[in-house]
């Protein structure tokens, strides 16, 4: 049979008697794309006698808003063209597990984990690619996109926001703006999908709409040769994803007993998950969050998200913290005076 890349658009010919019935991971050998093939099984009145279950391809997530054209599909750099990428997050061990995922590629990888220091690393490096935790300290990740926008001299820097809540079944949308960023990426689709989308956005290619065939079974299974992924890539994908949703864990939540000494570094994690929460908000609903700031209304237009952040930050941060304070509140009352002076009011 022949199946088509969802991301380069590339096509291969597949045994089809290699798809078993929970179907097979692939990754292309050209953009780098990680895909799944599965069986999709035929209308029971309309299959002929002896017919095959068709099979569809599920399309990655990346694949959703990439879809290029063949002849312009990234390639892995050459051993003599190194591409230079920055990691912003304000977690080191974050930083160290995505250095590990893209240790394979042509990239030199530079860690920043504070929002103005990493403009600043922008400006004097001039990298290919910087990814951006939306929740950076001292400066939201989309704020720095805002400044890389606006500066003629970067130009050519191409930038990723990192959702910052691991939660691959949280939200059922995509973000609606992306603040000047070039793409976005959801911690749990950085082991298969981020090495692609670099070089999907260092080789200039434009994201597009996902094809609307119905037969096209989308699971964002993430990116792609046209060889099946090994046991072990798949075990070593899925022990990332593990330890950056564990790593998120142990950065914002703490369980202590009153006037013990971690109680301090209780606070500092519940002020970093007010941040993370917040930002995690603004990114997905630009629109309402202008809207919201404009009309001093963002608490009522955005109330079955703060709600469910809430619960988060309840769920993480001991009452013995909680009392006392409100560190959820503090964040949204710095989040919405950024915006009043961004929109001039």
């Amino acid at each position: 049979m022949l199946i088509v890349c969802p991301s380069c658009k590339t096509r291969f010919s597949l045994d089809d008697g290699k798809v078993g019935a929970e179907g097979i991971k692939l990754r292309c050998s050209k953009c780098r794309a990680i895909f799944r093939v599965v069986r999709k099984a035929a209308p029971p009145l309309e299959q002929a006698p002896g017919q095959q279950p068709a099979l569809s391809q599920a399309a990655p997530q990346e694949a959703k808003k990439t879809a290029p054209s063949a002849a312009s599909a990234p390639a892995p750099a050459p051993a003599n063209d190194r591409i230079k990428v920055v990691v912003a997050h304000e977690s080191a061990s974050f930083c160290a597990a995505v250095q590990r995922v893209l240790a394979p590629e042509p990239f030199d990888v530079f860690i920043y984990n504070d929002g103005r220091e990493t403009l600043n690393a922008i400006e004097q490096l001039l990298p290919s690619v910087v990814l951006l935790d939306v929740a950076l300290p001292s400066m939201y990740g989309f704020e720095v996109c805002d400044a890389v926008r606006k500066n003629p001299a970067l130009a050519t820097v191409k930038t990723i926001l990192i959702a910052s809540i691991y939660d691959k079944t949280r939200y059922k949308r995509s973000p609606k703006s992306l603040y000047g960023a070039d793409d976005y990426i959801e911690k749990h689709h950085i082991p298969d999908s981020l090495a692609a989308m670099v070089y999907r956005l260092v080789a200039g290619q434009k994201p597009v709409e996902a094809p609307s065939d119905p037969a096209v079974m989308a699971e964002e299974e993430g990116h792609v040769s046209s060889e099946e992924l090994s046991r072990q890539e798949v075990a070593e994908q899925e022990a990332t994803r593990q330890e950056l949703r564990k790593n998120e864990e142990l950065e914002t939540s703490v369980a202590v007993a009153p006037s013990t000494p971690e109680l301090a570094e209780a606070h500092v994690k519940a002020k970093r998950l007010a941040r993370i929460i917040v930002s995690d908000i603004v990114l997905y609903n630009q629109p309402l969050v202008e809207e919201g700031v404009r009309n001093r209304n963002l608490f009522r237009l955005l109330a079955d998200d703060i709600r469910e952040g809430s619960n988060l930050y309840e769920l993480r941060v001991p009452a013995e913290v909680r009392a006392g304070t409100n560190y959820l509140k503090d964040a949204f009352d710095e989040l919405i005076a950024k915006k009043q002076v961004e929109l001039g009011l």
